[in-house]
């Protein structure tokens, strides 16, 4: 999914629902696009690249074969991928089995390095593997933690694209009139023993599909649409992911880790060079 910032006015399918007529916006200028767009065509024209360009293809058609394709069609990848299908927390789950794999390589690389003493393999492998621990800990605490403040800025961010200052407030009254009505039933049904059918509050992209205008957009505006706003979660837990992995790990707790890991290696020394021998 592709998470952007470039908004659309989309006033050109929304004259009857907005009458401050915008110009629309266009954004095929992108002048990285266009100069990797000029580089690929260049490479593919040159009979000096011809070569690298046909052995990579060789060689990533290799791993999609002998590899990759291994691993996404076992049973235990595809266990999961039926388990958690449905999961809001997907692309979380994603992410950590990414950082799984690289932590367990860095492990496994650790224990079996024959330049390293016995002791210092097991205290740095143990080392990585609570590093880990902490930050994948930490990173869904931190996600869930900004969660609520999140889905409020991804509802601004959805009146902005349908260009409706009230968008927000006519969302929150809409779920507020629901779940005002599901308290009347449930207060009405006490001492009764059958139970009463309650209504579902609506969730944003459910709402947003209600809009005018996004019932005036053309099928693939309204897609694009609905992909911006379904994309503002996954952009949380890139940034928050991100910042743990990327940062938090690095500078607040591998550092004081491998000073604990320092300390316990020389007492450890210490203690054997004082044990008095047979």
């Amino acid at each position: 999914m592709i998470v952007t910032f470039n908004t659309n006015s989309f006033a050109k399918n929304t004259q009857n629902y907005n009458q401050n007529k915008l110009k629309q916006q266009t954004f095929t200028g992108n002048p990285l696009q266009n100069g990797a767009d000029v580089a690929n065509e260049m490479m593919k024209d040159s009979n000096l690249f011809a070569p690298f360009l046909k052995m990579y293809d060789k060689f990533t058609d290799g791993i999609a074969k002998h590899f990759t394709s291994k691993i996404v069609n076992s049973k235990p990848i595809m266990g999961l991928a039926s388990k958690f299908k449905n999961s809001d927390n997907l692309f979380q789950h994603c992410l950590t089995i990414g950082s799984v794999i690289t932590s367990g390589l860095y492990m496994q690389k650790t224990l079996t390095n024959d330049k390293l003493d016995k002791d210092r393999k097991k205290t740095l492998a143990v080392n990585q593997g609570l590093t880990f621990a902490v930050s994948t800990f930490g990173a869904y605490g931190l996600d869930k933690y900004v969660k609520g403040w999140w889905s409020k800025l991804t509802e601004r961010f959805a009146g902005h694209l349908l260009n409706d200052n009230k968008f927000v407030e006519n969302f929150h009254k809409h779920n507020d009139e629901i779940k005002e009505a599901n308290k009347k039933l449930l207060d009405a049904a006490k001492g009764s023993s059958e139970k009463p059918l309650l209504k579902k509050t609506a969730k944003l992209e459910d709402f947003v599909k209600t809009h005018p205008a996004y019932k005036a957009l053309g099928e693939g505006e309204a897609k694009a649409l609905i992909n911006k706003i379904k994309g503002m979660g996954v952009l949380r837990t890139m940034i928050v992911f991100g910042f743990v992995y990327r940062y938090f790990v690095p500078v607040v707790v591998t550092k004081p880790a491998n000073w604990l890991c320092e300390k316990y290696l020389a007492n450890k020394k210490a203690k054997v060079e004082n044990t008095p021998k047979a």
